[in-house]
């Protein structure tokens, strides 16, 4: 389609027309101004020639008079005057005027000069008598007069001849030059019109045929020829126009070849591709089988290996909260961090496979990112022992102790973390830092960073990481994961987890060489979370003997943080010098904490010293150092040392030595277990169900430790006949089971649920799985579950699940009359008043079992006689009895007595809440029927203890 031109092109016609009319009517007019110009100065030249060949003339026969009569003369002058007007047509009057004063002759106006004879009428201009002067004649013009003056000799000059001539000639003449110029170019404008019309009609002609041909030719018609030209411009163009066409024409021809040839190959090839697809059809369906395959071999290897998992793990942690000795609890903790990086191994080969699919799924849950990361050393501390590192985890003491996120991926993140700087790097300290970058609202941006020393990486291996950490693309990551170490593939999986977290991972040079990775990660708060009670110990002193200055400052901060003075001592040769001295000046600290490392190899002579510190000064020491050098001197002196401290130092651990060694004044009260029971006002009623009886045993003995009434199934059948005989508030739902598994078990609880028409009677249903992919989660969810948890399940998981659907906002104190706990003696608190030590626990609580009998036969009494103060005392002194025995009951039936005896003790006619009275009494005596039933040798482990002896 051919678009109308732009209004500012023009046509050849009227360019034609500009270049041709335009500069001959500009020449024309031009060439008349001059001709022009020419003739009125011609004329102008001939008036005034005429005019003085005149005067002349005149003033000729004048002087020839001159002879003659006055009289006569005057006649004669007169009528030649006459002659001269008559004769000349370009003449308009003549006078004589004189300057003398002659008698008759009238004066001219005020000029000054006589008029002697005159003919014609009066001049326009008087010439006056200034005016003349000089012998010359000269041409006068003024006012539209033009006069030739002629003097007239005589000595002296007094007359003049006055010629004024005819302007009319002078204007008639120019009209008609002004006439023949118009004439000249109105034929000049006709001329170059018809010129310019010619010349554009023949180039528009030529032009046109021109177009004629390429349209033709743009309408595929290649046999159209441009025509033959007399300009040589245009015919040179219509030969390359023609040969143009020419050369499509045969381009043309070769096209229509190729193009049946390639329709012919393109059938042939359409025929083939049709039998590579049906095969590629096929090849798809195998590979989407051996995928679903290796789905479920993986969902299956996770389910498999997470289930024993589960149980070896929690049943671990059950058992360090029991009475162990320092070895049993080393290779406990060895068994729980091998489990847990057999754990993570898994969650890498899984995370590995998710992330190449995208199907990776996050956990959100609560965990204290400061003990993972101690527990993190601790599994790759061997490993940093055997090329001579210390690994040294160092923990802002603003860092929360419960965060949410995803626990497991972030132990895998810290894991490829350290592990890479450990492959780096020898002879030498790795910090690892953990920190608060920025807070904002509900989240934390918390910054980890690993330094590395950088002496066992070339700068090939180097550059490797580098780019691994700097490049962000997937591809990117994936090629060059095919190219380096396995610690390179482990780094990328991790920072692809980063990624995942809404994080960022960069990597800074140090001054000596080394480098340092820092991770940071947006973590949520814990909204259910109370205000942490701290440990303090002020008055405490302790001396730490380390000759390395990274772990020395790390035990340093740590014991500031629970407000006691250390002594660092770096020179650990003076170590007896300086204890010496402390002892001579009566000063010793409360503990002396030695690192194993000053033994430099010589294991006897470290052992002499420490048994000499401990027998000559009455030094209490706190042995730190690997695993493998404590077992070195284990057994000299497990019975002269406060306890053992294997590095990595972790808080827990530290914290536990420090209240053996530390005065036990002014130390927070301490909590049953890692997480405290929840504030039920009435227990309420869960439902575990599990196939596995490892498993069954450990949610249900979890699930009590936070005053939950836990009732355990085996079966999805017995579940379902359980949740129809009793009401529960909460059922975890294990998903692989015989026969009826989870998912089934649920869709019948939700028909019925359906069917009695209630919807508030909707039950919370947690699903216990092994797999945590993104299709499992939604076949959960879709299946009618609320929510899930992935095992192994861990104390917090379940805290942070119960206080979630069960709406436990924030910790509450008891409404009274409501039992905290259903259970009226916690060992596990026991043992922790006592500082983990069995005898002292059992001593303690028989000496209150034993007093018990008097203590409730007292108080009956003094409640008759209305004795408010002995009442009062006895009650606070039972109280205080209670702060040292995990009788919780107990102690707060008392606690809430004795605030209220307390403004009564000089009151005696006050009145006492029988309520009060009746629960205190009430909790001694089932305290007392529970003593008659237990063996508390049995209960704190001493049968087993003693056996083994």
């Amino acid at each position: 389609m051919v678009q109308d031109p732009p209004l500012r092109l023009r046509s050849l016609r009227s360019i034609v027309f500009r270049f041709v009319l335009a500069p001959a009517l500009l020449l024309a007019l031009v060439l008349g101004i001059l001709f022009s110009l020419q003739q009125l100065h011609e004329r102008r030249q001939l008036l005034l020639s005429h005019g003085r060949a005149s005067a002349e003339q005149l003033a000729s026969l004048i002087q020839l008079s001159g002879s003659q009569p006055s009289e006569l003369r005057k006649e004669w002058l007169h009528q030649s005057l006459l002659a001269l007007m008559l004769e000349k047509d370009m003449v308009r009057s003549v006078h004589i005027y004189t300057t003398d004063d002659v008698k008759g002759a009238p004066l001219n106006d005020d000029s000054g000069l006589r008029l002697l004879a005159g003919v014609g009428p009066r001049p326009r201009a008087t010439v006056s008598a200034a005016e003349l002067h000089g012998h010359a004649p000269f041409i006068y013009e003024k006012s539209g007069s033009l006069q030739v003056l002629q003097p007239l000799e005589g000595d002296p000059l007094s007359c003049w001849l006055s010629i004024e001539l005819h302007r009319p000639y002078f204007v008639v003449g120019t009209y008609q030059v002004v006439v023949v110029l118009l004439l000249g170019l109105i034929v000049c404008t006709l001329a170059s019109l018809m010129w310019s019309v010619f010349l554009s009609e023949r180039f528009a002609r030529s032009l046109g045929r021109l177009r004629e041909t390429l349209s033709a030719i743009g309408d595929g018609r290649f046999a159209a020829r441009a025509s033959e030209s007399y300009n040589r411009e245009l015919y040179q163009l219509a030969e390359q126009v023609n040969e143009m066409t020419a050369n499509l024409a045969n381009h043309q021809r070769d096209y229509k070849s190729s193009l049946h040839q390639s329709m012919e190959d393109l059938r042939q090839s359409l025929d083939s591709m049709e039998e590579q697809n049906i095969e590629l059809d096929l090849a798809r369906k195998k590979a989407l089988e051996a995928s679903q395959v290796k789905s479920t071999f993986l969902a299956n290897t996770s389910h498999e290996i997470r289930t024993p998992l589960n149980g070896i793990i929690g049943f671990t942690n059950l058992l360090l909260k029991t009475d162990v000795d320092e070895l049993q609890q080393d290779y406990l903790q060895t068994i729980l961090r091998s489990s847990e990086s057999l754990l993570t191994t898994i969650n890498d080969i899984l995370d590995f496979s998710r992330i190449e699919s995208g199907n990776l799924v996050l956990d959100h849950i609560p965990m204290d990112l400061g003990q993972l990361l101690e527990e993190t050393l601790q599994i790759l501390a061997p490993f940093a022992y055997e090329h001579q590192l210390e690994l040294v985890p160092l923990i802002d003491n603003q860092l929360p102790t419960t965060l949410i996120g995803d626990p497991l991926r972030i132990k895998q993140i810290l894991t490829n973390l350290v592990g890479s700087a450990v492959r780096s790097s020898e002879n030498g300290d790795i910090p690892v830092r953990v920190s608060i970058q920025s807070a904002r609202e509900s989240e934390l941006m918390v910054r980890i960073s690993v330094t590395d020393l950088g002496n066992r990486i070339d700068e090939q291996g180097r550059r490797e990481l580098r780019q691994l950490v700097e490049h962000s693309t997937q591809r990117h990551s994936q090629r060059h994961s095919q190219q380096i170490s396995s610690s390179g593939l482990g780094l990328a999986i991790a920072r692809s987890l980063i990624q995942r977290m809404r994080g960022s991972i960069g990597i800074d040079e140090t001054a000596d060489g080394g480098s340092t990775f820092w991770v940071h990660l947006p973590l949520l708060l814990e909204r259910n979370r109370a205000a942490p009670v701290r440990d303090q110990f002020p008055g405490a002193r302790l001396l730490v003997a380390d000759p390395n200055n990274m772990t020395r400052m790390q035990v340093a901060q740590l014991l500031r943080h629970w407000q006691v003075e250390a002594v660092e001592l770096a020179d650990t040769k003076t170590l007896q010098p300086a204890v010496e001295q402390m002892w001579r000046h009566d000063s010793q600290p409360d503990a002396v904490i030695i690192d194993t490392a000053i033994a430099g190899g010589d294991f006897e002579r470290f052992v002499g010293t420490v048994q000499q510190l401990v027998d000559t000064y009455q030094c209490r020491v706190i042995l730190q150092g690997s695993p493998v050098e404590l077992r070195r001197c284990y057994e000299q002196l497990r019975t002269r040392v406060l306890t053992f401290l294997r590095k990595p130092v972790t808080r827990d651990n530290l914290l536990r030595a420090l209240r053996r060694a530390a005065p036990q004044s002014g130390q927070a009260p301490r909590i049953t277990g890692s997480y405290p029971a929840l504030p039920w006002s009435a227990a309420p009623r869960v439902l575990a169900v599990d196939d596995h009886r490892a498993n069954r045993l450990l949610v249900g003995e979890l699930l009590r430790a936070q005053g939950v009434d836990a009732t355990v199934a085996a079966s999805g059948e017995e579940a379902l006949q359980l949740w129809r005989q009793r009401e529960f508030d909460l059922i975890f739902m294990d998903i692989q089971m015989p026969d009826m598994d989870g998912i089934a078990a649920t869709r019948r609880i939700r028909e019925e649920e359906k069917s009695q028409g209630n919807p508030d009677k909707r039950i919370p249903i947690i699903a216990l799985t092994a797999h945590a992919g993104a299709e499992e989660k939604a076949r959960l969810l879709s299946a009618g579950m609320d929510d899930y948890l992935s095992k192994p399940v861990s104390e917090a998981q379940l805290n942070h699940m119960i206080k979630r659907w069960m709406k436990i906002l924030a910790p509450a104190m008891p409404a009274p009359g409501s039992e905290r706990s259903p259970r009226p003696v916690d060992i596990g608190e026991s043992l922790g008043l006592s500082n983990n030590d069995p005898k002292l626990a059992r001593d303690m609580l028989q000496m209150l079992l034993d007093g018990l009998i008097a203590d409730e036969q007292e108080l009956n009494r003094l409640q008759a006689e209305g004795d408010h103060k002995g009442l009062f005392e006895l009650v606070h002194r039972l109280h205080g009895a209670c702060c040292y025995c995990g009788v919780p009951r107990l102690r707060e039936a008392t606690a809430r007595l004795q605030q209220q005896l307390r403004p009564l003790q000089e009151k005696e006619e006050a009145e006492i809440d029988e309520r009060s009275l009746e629960a205190t009494a009430r909790e001694i005596r089932t305290l007392r029927d529970w003593s008659l039933e237990q063996d508390l040798d049995a209960l704190f482990g001493l049968v087993a203890r003693e056996a083994q002896t």
